[in-house]
C-alpha cells in the first residue's frame, strides 16, 4: 500500500531473492528515500524516510513532542480479531488514545466516558459502576443481569456479570469502543458492544518506565493525590521482560453529613499492582504471563438531598468496598504467510460488600449486599491477512462464570439474613468470521457464532457451589454482515447488521425472600454510516453513522417499593441512534475534535403499560450529548512544548428507569474544563481546572435503595477542582 504520490516517480533496480519480504523490500528500496512500514507479514506501506533536522552543534536537544494521534487509517480494530483497518471497518468504533488521549492521572472508564459520548455510565463509585453503550441501557441497579457491554484486558475478559471493576488505567495505551452487538465475535453479554483496554508492550530492547504524581484541590472538599510507578526491565534482551505497574490514589470527598457531623464523607482509597512477563519464544513463538490486584475502599455514600446543597442527613455511614485479582496467559505465533495464532486463557476473583442506611424502615437499621465473582475464560482462535486484503478467523471460545448475591439486615436484635442467589454460567461457542474484496473498493464482511450455554442457580443464604439446581440450556446463532465501500476522496460507506443476547438465570424476585428465573434477552441491530480518514498530519476524519435496534425481553435489574433489588424481563424496546464524530487539524498546532450522540427509544411491555406515556424510556440514555475540544501546541525555544486545551461537554437529560416510580430525572448539565501542559524531554507538569463554572448537576439519581420515594435524592457533580500533574519517563 502506497500513501505517497511522489512513490511513483521511484525507480529501483530489478531484484531477484529468497529473502522474507520486509528483508526484500529493505533491499529494493535502499536510497530512494522510502522505506517499507510493516503492516502484518504479508502487507506493507511504503512511506518516505524523514529527513533529518540540521541542529547547529552548540544547540541543546529540542524537547520532545507530545504522542502523535498518528494517522487515522492506521488504527487496527482489535475488536474484529482480523486485524482489520478502521478505514475497511464496517461499523462504528472509538479510540480513545489516537487523537482523543486517554485522560492521565488516577481515572477509570466513568472518567473515559466524559470524553467520548458513545459511553454512559452510572454514578455510584469506583468499582460500583454500570457501563453502558450506544444508549443499550438495561437497568440503573446492580443485580444478576450479566453486563450488556464486554470488558476486557488486552485480549482477556475481565468482567462478565455485574458493575465495572472501575480497573485504574495507569499505563494503558488505548481505550477501543467496539460498538454492538458483538455477539458473532464475542458471544453472550456484549449486546451493547465491548469495551478493550490495551496496555503499553512489555519492550525487550530497553529498559524504562515512568514516574507520575498527582494532587487536585475541590472547591469546599478534601484534597486529592495519587502516585504511580512503571517499570520495564530488559531480562535477556531481544527475548524476555517483564513490566510492572504499582499505584496509590485518594479522591478527597466533599459530601458533609449535617446529621453526624461527619466532613467530606464520600472519600475513596484505591490501590493496585499489575505485571506481565514476556518471552519471545522463537520460530514466531511469543507468550505472556500477566496478572495483577486492586483494592477500592470508600468510606462513605456520595449522594446528597438536593444537587443544590452537598450535604446528607443518613443516620449512619454507607462504606462499600470492591476487591479483584486476575490472572491471563497468552500464547501466539505469527508465521510469514499472515496466519497467526492466539490463544489467551484469564482467571479473574472479585469480593464486593455495600452498606445502605435503612433507618427508614426503623432506628439505626442497615441493609448490606455482600457479592462475589469468579470468572474463568478461554479463547484460542486462526486468523490470516491475505495478500488481495482479504481476511479471516476462526475460533472457540469457553467461559465459566460463578456470581453470589448475599443480602442482610442488620437490626436491634443483630444480624437478620435475607435469601439470596447463586449463578453459575457455563458456555461454549465455535466462531468464524470472513472479509472478501469484491472490488478493490467493496468489501464484504460475513460471519456468526453458534454458543451454548447454561446457567444454574441456587437460592439460599449461604450459597453452597455442589447443590446447584440445573437451568435451561440455550443454543444461540448469532449471525454478522458487514458492506464497507470506498467512494473515494478518502470517504468509506459502511453497512453493518448484527445481534447478540444475554443468558438467563436466577435472581431475587418481588416479594421477601421470594427468587424466580428472568429468561435470556436478545438484540438485533442495523446500522449505516459514512466515515472520512485523513491521510496526512492535517486535514480531517469524521464519521456518521444511524442505527435502528430491536431489543426483546429486556433483562432488568430493579429496586421495589421496599428497597429490595428484584430482576425481571420488563419488555421489549426500539431504540434509534444518531452518532458522529470529528478529528480535525487544520495545521500543524492545532487540533479539534468533537462528538455527538442522539437517540430516541420506546420501551413495550407490561411494565411500561402501566406507567404514562412519557415514562416508557431507558435508563441513563440521555437523549443528546456533546462533547468539543480544542488543543493548541505553542513550541517554546528549542526545549520546551506549551499545549493548551479548553473542552466543554454537555449531558442531556435522561431516567432512572422505565415506569413512573423510578421517572426521577437525572443529567441535563454542561461542563467545561481548562487544561495546560508543559513539556521539556522526559518530563511533563500539567495544570488541570475541572468544572470551571462549578456547574451543578445530577449525574445518577440514586444512592440508597430505601429513599427511591423521595425523589430529590441526587448524585452531584464533583465541584470546582484545580488539577496539578508531573511525570518523568526514565
Amino acid at each position: 500500500m502506497a500513501t505517497d504520490g511522489g512513490l511513483g516517480r521511484v525507480r529501483t533496480r530489478a531484484l531477484s531473492t529468497t529473502a522474507p519480504p520486509a528483508r526484500a523490500l529493505t533491499q529494493l528500496l535502499r536510497g530512494t528515500g522510502y522505506r517499507a512500514l510493516a503492516i502484518d507479514a504479508t502487507s506493507f506501506r511504503i512511506i518516505p524516510v524523514p529527513r533529518p533536522v540540521k541542529i547547529p552543534r552548540a544547540a541543546p536537544r529540542p524537547a520532545a513532542p507530545p504522542p502523535s494521534s498518528g494517522n487515522a487509517q492506521d488504527i487496527i480494530v482489535t475488536a474484529s480479531k482480523q486485524g482489520t483497518e478502521l478505514a475497511r471497518y464496517p461499523g462504528s468504533v472509538s479510540v480513545v488514545g489516537r487523537g482523543v488521549t486517554v485522560p492521565g492521572g488516577s481515572v477509570d472508564l466513568s472518567d473515559v466516558a466524559a470524553h467520548t459520548p458513545i459511553l454512559q455510565t452510572t454514578a455510584l463509585g469506583p468499582g460500583r459502576n454500570k457501563l453502558f453503550i450506544r444508549g443499550i441501557a438495561d437497568s440503573s441497579f446492580n443485580g444478576a443481569t450479566e453486563s450488556t457491554a464486554s470488558l476486557y484486558l488486552d485480549d482477556v475478559q475481565i468482567a462478565f456479570a455485574g458493575p465495572d471493576p472501575g480497573l485504574k488505567l495507569y499505563d494503558i495505551g488505548e481505550v477501543e469502543i467496539a460498538e454492538g452487538p458483538q455477539g458473532a465475535l464475542h458471544g453472550s453479554g456484549a449486546i451493547g458492544g465491548i469495551i478493550r483496554l490495551t496496555s503499553n508492550p512489555v519492550s525487550l530492547d530497553r529498559d524504562g518506565g515512568r514516574l507520575e504524581w498527582g494532587g487536585g484541590l475541590t472547591q469546599g472538599g478534601a484534597p486529592s493525590t495519587d502516585v504511580a510507578a512503571v517499570a520495564n526491565k530488559v531480562l535477556i534482551p531481544g527475548t524476555l521482560g517483564v513490566r510492572l505497574v504499582g499505584y496509590h490514589g485518594v479522591d478527597g470527598g466533599y459530601i458533609d453529613n449535617v446529621r453526624t457531623h461527619a466532613r467530606d464523607i464520600n472519600r475513596v482509597l484505591t490501590g493496585g499492582l499489575r505485571g506481565t512477563l514476556r518471552w519471545n519464544v522463537g520460530d514466531g513463538w511469543r507468550a505472556e504471563a500477566g496478572g495483577g490486584s486492586q483494592s477500592i475502599v470508600a468510606r462513605d455514600a456520595q449522594y446528597v438531598m438536593s444537587e443544590d446543597v452537598l450535604a446528607s442527613r443518613a443516620a449512619i455511614a454507607q462504606p462499600s468496598w470492591s476487591d479483584m485479582a486476575f490472572g491471563r496467559l497468552l500464547l501466539s505465533k505469527d508465521w510469514v504467510s499472515g496466519l497467526q495464532f492466539v490463544s489467551a486463557t484469564g482467571y479473574v476473583h472479585g469480593t464486593s460488600f455495600e452498606q445502605f442506611d435503612a433507618s427508614i424502615l426503623g432506628a439505626h437499621q442497615s441493609y448490606q449486599l455482600d457479592g462475589s465473582k469468579t470468572l474463568f475464560s478461554h479463547e484460542s482462535r486462526l486468523s490470516r491477512r491475505l495478500p488481495g486484503g482479504g481476511s479471516w478467523v476462526i475460533g472457540l471460545n469457553v467461559v465459566s462464570d460463578q456470581s453470589v448475591m448475599g443480602r442482610s439486615l442488620t437490626v436491634r436484635q443483630g444480624v437478620r439474613p435475607v435469601i439470596g442467589v447463586t449463578n453459575v454460567t457455563r458456555s461454549g461457542a465455535i466462531f468464524a468470521e470472513a472479509t472478501h474484496p469484491f472490488t478493490h473498493r467493496l468489501w464484504l464482511t460475513l460471519g456468526g457464532r453458534v454458543t451454548a450455554a447454561r446457567v444454574d442457580g441456587e437460592p439460599s443464604i449461604r450459597p453452597r457451589s455442589s447443590n446447584f439446581v440445573r437451568g435451561r440450556s440455550t443454543v444461540r446463532i448469532d449471525p454478522t454482515l458487514g458492506v464497507s465501500w470506498l467512494l473515494g476522496g478518502n470517504w468509506t460507506l459502511f453497512g453493518r447488521y448484527q445481534s447478540g443476547f444475554r443468558t438467563g438465570g436466577l435472581a431475587v424476585a418481588a416479594g421477601v425472600g421470594r427468587v424466580a428465573n428472568f429468561e435470556s434477552d436478545s438484540i438485533q441491530m442495523t446500522e449505516v454510516g459514512l466515515r472520512h480518514l485523513r491521510r496526512t498530519d492535517t486535514g480531517l476524519s469524521a464519521s456518521l453513522s444511524l442505527s435502528r435496534a430491536k431489543w426483546t425481553a429486556i433483562q432488568a435489574d430493579l429496586i421495589n417499593r421496599g428497597g429490595q433489588p428484584v430482576t425481571s424481563n420488563i419488555g421489549d424496546a426500539r431504540i434509534s441512534a444518531l452518532e458522529g464524530w470529528a478529528d480535525w487539524v487544520p495545521q500543524r498546532n492545532w487540533h479539534l475534535t468533537g462528538a455527538l450522540f442522539m437517540t430516541d427509544n420506546e420501551v413495550l411491555g407490561r411494565t411500561a403499560a402501566l406507567s404514562r406515556a412519557n415514562n416508557r424510556r431507558l435508563p441513563e440514555t440521555p437523549s443528546v450529548s456533546a462533547r468539543l475540544g480544542v488543543v493548541r501546541d505553542i513550541p517554546i525555544g528549542a526545549q520546551w512544548l506549551l499545549s493548551a486545551k479548553v473542552e466543554a461537554a454537555f449531558v442531556g437529560p435522561s431516567v432512572l428507569g422505565v415506569g413512573d416510580m423510578l421517572d426521577v430525572r437525572q443529567g441535563g448539565y454542561g461542563l467545561a474544563d481548562l487544561g495546560l501542559t508543559a513539556r521539556h524531554g522526559r518530563y511533563t507538569l500539567a495544570a488541570t481546572l475541572d468544572n470551571l463554572l462549578d456547574e451543578r448537576g445530577n449525574r445518577f439519581a440514586y444512592g440508597n435503595p430505601f429513599l427511591l420515594g423521595r425523589r430529590n435524592v441526587s448524585t452531584p457533580v464533583r465541584p470546582r477542582t484545580f488539577g496539578l500533574r508531573f511525570s518523568a519517563d526514565f
